[in-house]
């Protein structure tokens, strides 16, 4: 059902690095991270690269999940994804494996106003579908405050893939099947000459070698299937022991869906964990890369997290775990650890590292999720101006404070 917003998606992504344009589909929450990481590599003199290379095994499909509300799915595809990072003088590529799953999650309301609707420039007159002015008239480059436009990518992720490719059997029919005619004739026809030199009968020595080459031809055959198909089990073995043993420090995660669900339903019936996870990764990115902590609304912790100063990439490894909920002073209080593949930037030079972040959610026990607000975009309570409530924790206009936790999750903890 979004598959063509799945693939547009990714292909803005492969060159947004490059040409500041932001992706097809991209939500506010996403527009700023995908800004915000874009600064950050700036600021330290980086260029980056991300491209998704469409193979042709991407075994492509959606996991859908609903609410009274809002639809999301869980979009994926299989393709080769690759990170290049660079700061002129040395190069870091990350390829961990040709083959990558990539997971895009996709918002759409129930009852909303359709993507395609014709808007009209308040400036220019320019007419375009309402996604056409996500940046602005692209006539006149007239800004101005356009709401959230469904269906919109709200997270995305990847994660390598070790096993073999699902047309693995198919490929090894065929090469087995070349290997034999190959081989057959090739066999066949030193039969032929050595019995021609001996000057045997020349329909005897040709029958002889016609049922040498096929004799031959067929055990070749059935030996290069067979050792094909031991590479495919044995590269299955190995690629279910990788997965098995890089997936191993997760193991706890499990259950984290229902637990967490479980925990939060209670308050929030609207509440969805895929919805909730990537609020997770988009506050975790959104602090990291944040110039100014303090007045970050969507931080009000105290700890000390310069430990994200040099932090130029965070790769989600696809899970987090509940640690536990707790209800207080008409709070909640939802504890998960997100698994991480962190690239630094220190001292002009790059390092990885795998780390867990454990992040304190809070937000006001009586909210109820709406997948349409964005801290990036708030109304003023106090005199209805418009302002992004991330790098500000009160109106620039009027000077009222606020506080993301009355409205939606906001961090209060971030620890590794």
């Amino acid at each position: 059902m979004y598959s063509r917003l799945r693939d547009s998606f990714l292909d803005g992504l492969s060159s947004y690095y490059g040409s500041d344009v932001m992706p097809a589909g991209a939500s506010v929450n996403m527009r700023r991270a995908l800004a915000e990481h874009r600064n950050r590599l700036r600021d330290k003199g980086l260029t980056y690269k991300e491209t998704y290379i469409n193979t042709i095994d991407d075994r492509p499909g959606e996991t859908p999940a609903r609410s009274e509300t809002f639809n999301i799915s869980h979009c994926y595809k299989h393709c080769n994804v690759i990170a290049e990072y660079s700061d002129g003088s040395n190069t870091v590529k990350l390829d961990e494996s040709p083959d990558d799953i990539v997971y895009v999650q996709v918002i759409d309301l129930k009852d909303r106003e359709s993507a395609d609707q014709i808007l009209v420039c308040p400036n220019c007159g320019h007419r375009s579908v309402a996604r056409d002015f996500a940046d602005g008239c692209p006539m006149c480059s007239t800004k101005f405050k356009i709401s959230e436009i469904y269906p919109s990518v709200n997270s995305y992720y990847s994660i390598p893939w070790p096993m073999p490719k699902k047309d693995f059997p198919e490929q090894a029919m065929k090469v087995a099947k070349w290997i034999g005619i190959g081989g057959g004739l090739l066999i066949g026809l030193i039969a032929l000459i050595g019995m021609l030199m001996t000057k045997s009968s020349t329909w005897v020595t040709a029958l002889i070698s016609i049922v040498v080459a096929l004799v031959s031809g067929w055990g070749l055959f059935i030996l290069s299937y067979l050792i094909s198909m031991a590479v495919f089990s044995g590269k299955a073995v190995s690629g279910a022991a990788r997965l098995a043993a890089d997936t191993l420090d997760m193991a706890g995660a499990q259950n984290s869906q229902r637990q967490t669900e479980q925990a939060v339903c209670q308050f929030d019936k609207n509440f969805n964990y895929r919805v909730f996870e990537g609020q997770i990764l988009s506050a975790i990115r959104s602090i990291a890369y944040s110039s100014d902590r303090q007045n970050c609304s969507v931080y009000t912790g105290t700890g000390d997290l310069s430990f994200m100063d040099d932090l130029v990439d965070i790769r989600y490894r696809g899970a987090c775990r509940f640690e536990k909920a707790v209800a207080a002073d008409g709070y909640l209080h939802v504890i998960m650890t997100a698994f991480l593949d962190n690239i630094y930037y220190r001292e002009g030079s790059f390092s990885k590292a795998r780390e867990r972040f454990t992040v304190e959610m809070v937000r006001r026990q009586e909210v109820q999720t709406v997948p349409d607000i964005s801290a990036h975009s708030i109304n003023c309570g106090s005199c209805g101006a418009s302002f992004d409530a991330v790098i500000s924790r009160k109106c620039p206009y009027c000077g009222t404070p606020y506080a993301l936790a009355d409205h939606d999750w906001s961090v209060i903890l971030i620890a590794r």
